[in-house]
């Protein structure tokens, strides 16, 4: 493998969850292959036609210019990264792989692109009648593509709607972050972090501060947070970053994950949650819903999984936030987790996969 090129499809870094992930692993596989090639593209809703033709054309050409030598082309893909999966169709390489962010089904919206995602109502007009087929097209597209899920949840949902030649289970990375002061002696307060897209829990903050005791801080920060409506009672930071990021973990004794299934057209979505990562990454307890790959999480100790919606978790934190013993024996199953998180078992499946 060391005499082996990676071309690498992924979402360029800052731009959403999937593209930060894409920065990390790439750090993580660099050092064990020849060469790595990044041909990052824009998140979901950003790409034209255009663009696509371009990565293209750019991937096509870093193929043809490395004939002699193996190549391993790999794309990060999720809901609406309509770049990934057209750009990386029929192209040739030795070892194809890619990692479904939101399994079972590798994008969802393939037609995606700019001009298209100006109207919901266009978005939908395109893709829900032609569901069916685009199922079957992009199964097709993956079925010489080994796929990668980071929970085992999507690797069971990939194998059931048959998505890709095979179907392989990792976990995210978990960066790394500076040490906090244990969450007893951090502020009395709660958190809600990361991407704000329906279903996170960012509609529910009303209910969710009405659950909580009047003394108990709620504080919300991540992309788009700064143009959600104001709440009272709510302190909103919007996006965090480095230090910014450090500050808000720093202030909050624990972090809610009050998630809503995910539904695509009837059929259940099953992402891995990066906002849960950097909770372990700060040692900070978290409480979230009993939805997807959270039940899974929370078995490993990484998460308290609760029936419910987000008020009965805001009401479980309450709980939480004033008992030392319980936010340190959660602390304590979190540092446990963490060691079993490495970045070598994370790379360890793609490496296995592109020695073959």
């Amino acid at each position: 493998m060391a005499s082996a090129t990676l071309l690498y499809l992924a979402p360029r870094g800052g731009t959403s969850g999937v593209g930060d992930h894409a920065d990390d692993f790439v750090a993580a596989v660099a050092p064990h292959l020849g060469e790595v090639v990044e041909l990052r593209h824009g998140p979901p809703r950003e790409d034209s036609v255009k663009d696509v033709m371009r990565i293209r054309r750019a991937l096509r050409a870093a193929r043809d210019e490395r004939r002699d030598r193996p190549v391993i082309l790999h794309a990060e893909l999720s809901g609406g990264s309509l770049a990934g999966l057209w750009a990386a169709a029929g192209v040739d390489a030795t070892i194809r792989t890619a990692t479904l962010h939101d399994p079972p089904r590798p994008v969802w919206y393939p037609y995606l692109t700019a001009g298209l995602a100006h109207s919901r109502y266009a978005v939908h007009g395109a893709h829900l009648p032609l569901n069916r087929l685009t199922a079957r097209v992009e199964r097709r597209l993956m079925r010489h593509v080994d796929a990668f899920a980071l929970s085992a949840e999507g690797v069971e949902a990939m194998t059931g709607a048959r998505i890709g030649a095979s179907q392989t289970a990792s976990h995210l990375l978990v960066p790394e972050r500076p040490t906090l002061p244990p969450a007893s002696e951090r502020p009395r307060a709660v958190g809600l972090f990361g991407h704000v897209y329906r279903g996170k829990g960012f509609e529910q903050l009303v209910a969710i501060r009405e659950a909580l005791d009047p003394g108990i801080a709620l504080r919300v920060a991540g992309r788009g947070t700064a143009d959600l409506p104001r709440t009272p009672g709510v302190e909103i930071l919007g996006e965090v970053q480095g230090s910014a990021e450090v500050d808000f973990f720093a202030s909050v004794r624990a972090l809610l994950l009050p998630y809503e299934r995910r539904y695509v057209y009837g059929t259940e979505v099953l992402p891995a949650s990066s906002v849960l990562t950097r909770a372990i990454a700060f040692r900070t307890p978290s409480l979230s819903t009993a939805v997807g790959s959270l039940k899974s999480a929370a078995r490993d100790g990484a998460t308290i999984a609760l029936e419910g919606d987000g008020p009965a978790v805001a009401a479980a934190a309450a709980d939480l936030v004033d008992d030392p013993d319980r936010l340190r024996a959660a602390t304590d199953d979190l540092v446990a987790f963490a060691a079993t998180q490495t970045v070598e078992s994370a790379i360890a499946p793609y490496l296995q996969a592109w020695s073959r």
